[in-house]
Parts: structure tokens; sequence; C-alpha cells
């Protein structure tokens, strides 16, 4: 009998389903007690855009409201988001990051690109620019929020200098 090739590798969700476990499990490893992706997209978001009511960060992340709550409620506990009364609807709540959420997530982007770097260290740099320009034309296709995504900047994909900021220079 031969041996056939799992049709599974020919899979790109299962391939992408297996990425997502090995970043998980590494990112796990070589940071414990870090933040998880989750919670420093609703940090991220809420320091970049807040303040934010939860609703607001449910919608600009496309994340469920329910898995938003727990998200937000760690966030607060670890002190790095606020909640408060908005003063223009005194029903909701805004979120507002505070100092510490922001050195929180200074701190834990730059362990985000070591990650990176780790991750896809067998790809060139040409090759790590070529794999996100794929995964974006990919989500853009069907998520406006990427389409026209920046060029990198070297720290994203975890390499020195892009091959287009070269040719840019």
């Amino acid at each position: 009998m031969q041996d056939r090739p799992d049709p599974l590798y020919d899979s790109p969700t299962y391939l992408m389903y297996e990425t997502v476990r090995l970043v998980r499990r590494t990112a796990s490893r070589m940071f414990p007690g870090q933040p998880r992706l989750p919670h420093l997209l609703v940090l991220w978001c809420v320091a970049q855009h807040g303040p934010l009511s939860q609703r607001e960060v449910a919608e600009r992340l496309r994340m469920d409201a329910g898995d938003l709550v727990g998200i937000v409620d760690a966030l607060e506990l670890a002190g790095h988001v606020e909640r408060r009364r908005d003063p223009e609807d005194r029903r909701r709540y805004a979120l507002e990051a505070t100092e510490d959420g922001r050195l929180k997530l200074g701190e834990s982007m730059k362990a985000r690109v070591r990650l990176n770097e780790m991750l896809f260290e067998p790809l060139s740099p040409e090759e790590r620019l070529l794999f996100r320009d794929m995964l974006l034309r990919v989500l853009a296709h069907h998520d406006e929020r990427f389409t026209g995504a920046p060029e990198p900047s070297g720290q994203q994909t975890g390499t020195e200098v892009s091959s287009r900021s070269r040719a840019s220079s």
C-alpha cells in the first residue's frame, strides 16, 4: 500500500488552525503571565481610540460582546483599563487605558515582535513580507478593516527592514 499525503496538509484552513495553536503554545511558554492576544487587542483598541464603550470596542474588533466582558473584567482587575461613566450617557460606561495599561501594552508589543522573530525564523525577510501580504489580501477580501493596510515597519513582521521599506528609502 502506498502512502498518501494527508489531505489536511493541502487545507489552508487546517494549516492556519495549527499555526494559531503553535502561536498560543509558544507565546505562553516564552512569556508566562503575559496577556493573551485578545486582551492585547482590546487594550490596544482602548489605548488608541478611547475612551470607548464596550459596544464600540466589540464593533471595532469584531468581537462577541459576551466574550469582551470577561476580557475587560480581567484588564480592569489587572489595572490596565478603567470603566468610567460616560458623561454624555450616564447609562453606559466608557473604557480608558490606564498609564500602567499603556506601559504593559508597549512591553507586550515588544514581546510579540520577539515571538514573531522566533516563530517565523525559517522564513527570509522577503518571505515574511510576502506571507504578511498574502494574509492581508485574503483578510481584505472579506473585511474592509484590512484594506489599505499600512506598510510594514519591520517590527510588525519581526524583520529588520522590509524590502519595500528599503525600496522607498
